[in-house]
């Protein structure tokens, strides 16, 4: 991601209303579902090892205004320290994580950051991405992500995905052209389907605030949750998935970084991602 690209996810999330504001009544819904979400979670025997340390070290990617992060930090301070990092590619979204964290009685520290680029940061007991970010990497960013999360987890740390079946949504109930995206009628918003780009996967919408025409097109990405777990598997040693409350969201969790295939092995872009096209053939040659 650049910071071009930060700022149109920041004009996104303006338009549309995807809930990850801490302060308003439907953001703070979900954090009070988050704080439900991991109490439960923390039961799971892979987090006991975690939790008997002094000192919990969480690093919260792709964070928003931190009601994923500061929730699971909140939850594991009843019990032990905790040493909560939050990054988000929006200024915007991290200076508001840190007020939100203050506010929740969480220290934390947070950095304007590309979620790809945190492998030279230090080591952490978990790694969280929640709130459905993955939707915005393309098939290959995605595959650099999970490369940058795993590389700073602690030998036996744990990723914790929250994400939606995307593709399970699609096949069932369909791609539609035109999609509500905020229905409060003072902010009234859809979005559009404008193309497809099969190079990187993603499908390009464009959201549209229609009382003053504000608008702004991003990529969008829709996998399953199988192909995540499956993904996130190369880069970790077990795999465990976590039905939620929430219809088509799950917890996907990993644990113990293999440390195989590093941001380094990923550096050089293959040939189709340098050209940005598929190279034809043309019709005589097939």
């Amino acid at each position: 991601m650049s910071i071009d690209y930060g700022k149109d996810l920041e004009t996104a999330y303006r338009i549309a209303c995807w809930k990850d504001d801490p302060w308003t009544r439907e953001g703070r819904e979900r954090y009070t579902s988050a704080l439900r979400r991991f109490k439960l979670l923390l039961k799971h025997p892979w987090f006991k090892e975690i939790l008997s340390k002094d000192v919990v070290k969480i690093l919260d990617l792709c964070s928003g205004k931190g009601i994923g992060g500061v929730a699971l930090a909140k939850v594991i301070q009843e019990n032990t320290e905790v040493e909560l990092s939050m990054v988000d590619i929006r200024e915007e979204a991290v200076k508001a994580s840190l007020r939100f964290a203050k506010s929740e009685g969480v220290s934390a520290k947070a950095l304007v950051k590309d979620a790809k680029s945190i492998h030279k940061l230090e080591l952490f007991d978990i790694v969280l991405v929640y709130g459905g970010s993955l939707a915005h990497f393309n098939s290959w960013d995605f595959i650099k992500l999970l490369a940058s999360a795993t590389t700073v987890l602690e030998k036996d740390g744990v990723i914790i995905v929250e994400e939606m079946d995307r593709a399970h949504v699609l096949f069932t109930r369909g791609y539609k052209d035109f999609i509500v995206e905020n229905p409060n009628p003072q902010s009234l918003a859809i979005s559009i389907h404008i193309k497809y780009d099969p190079v990187t996967g993603s499908y390009y919408r464009r959201f549209i605030r229609l009382k003053d025409e504000y608008s702004v097109t991003l990529p969008i990405n829709f996998r399953s949750i199988s192909t995540i777990a499956s993904i996130l598997w190369l880069f970790v040693k077990n795999i465990d998935l976590l039905s939620t409350s929430d219809e088509n969201i799950y917890l996907i969790i990993g644990r113990r970084p293999r440390r195989k295939i590093t941001p380094e092995d990923l550096s050089e872009s293959p040939i189709v991602l340098k050209r940005r096209s598929i190279y034809s053939l043309g019709e005589t040659d097939l």
